[in-house]
């Protein structure tokens, strides 16, 4: 491939962004290795298939596109799982709720005060006359600051974090499908074996996938996409502060 249809091609798939590669297309492209076993199994068909389909430039790019759209899709219904009023019950809006006991006063104090000379939204003087909307403004702000941060210098760690979150969440909402995959590939590998004479090797593989995935699944990437939440909005409020700074 030449390096011009190979620039196109980024270029069509929007690939060459950061966040569209890592949160997005690899996510989806991680759940089609759980495959693997069972196209070992069976003298690697299934990737002789998939070799066969991206050599054209056309037809990858059109499944580059569906994976990192049906990535996306699969995360944000996985985030609206765990936090089913997003974004007002999300890390970076919740902090400034004068409801939540997560944050000291005195750091919302510091924050609402930031928010009120970048934006001109008053989060505690709404708190103060009992606004009703008191999330709506907080949602406001947030919005406007999130803004405000794109291409900002102090924002390299948000874009970052901002990243890994977007692996995180988006990977574990294809959890059914990974799951579904290993557990074809045991049953595949199984049959493989028992009946064909297949590999053991192979039968061992996917089953002990089977196992890894489940665990990974229902165990560990739950609290981890909570974690990468939790450092998206760290990193939100840190970045916020210097941009305040350097106005």
């Amino acid at each position: 491939m030449s390096a011009k249809s190979k620039k196109s091609w980024l270029s069509y798939v929007n690939l060459s962004d950061p966040y569209e590669r890592k949160a997005r297309f690899i996510p989806g492209f991680l759940s089609l290795l759980f495959l693997l076993p069972a196209s070992a199994a069976f003298e690697d068909i299934i990737s002789l298939w998939i070799k066969t389909l991206l050599a054209g430039v056309g037809v990858g790019a059109i499944i580059s596109v569906g994976i990192s759209h049906l990535a996306s899709a699969a995360g944000n219904r996985m985030q609206r799982k765990m936090w089913p009023r997003w974004p007002l019950d999300s890390p970076t809006n919740k902090w400034l709720h004068p409801g939540d006991m997560s944050r000291s006063e005195q750091q919302k104090l510091i924050w609402y005060s930031t928010i009120k000379r970048l934006t001109k939204l008053d989060i505690q003087r709404a708190i103060r006359s009992g606004d009703s909307g008191i999330e709506s403004v907080i949602n406001d702000a947030v919005s406007s600051i999130r803004y405000q941060l794109i291409n900002a210098k102090c924002a390299d760690r948000l874009n970052l974090h901002n990243i890994d979150y977007g692996f995180a969440r988006n990977f574990a909402g294809l959890r059914s499908l990974w799951v579904s995959f290993s557990f074809l590939s045991a049953v595949v590998t199984s049959y493989s074996f028992y009946r064909l004479g297949g590999s053991l090797a192979w039968c061992m593989v996917s089953v002990g996938l089977l196992v890894f995935s489940l665990i990974m699944a229902f165990r560990i990437l739950p609290d981890y996409v909570r974690q990468k939440a939790n450092y998206y909005a760290e990193s939100f409020f840190s970045a916020m502060v210097e941009l305040d700074a350097s106005k």
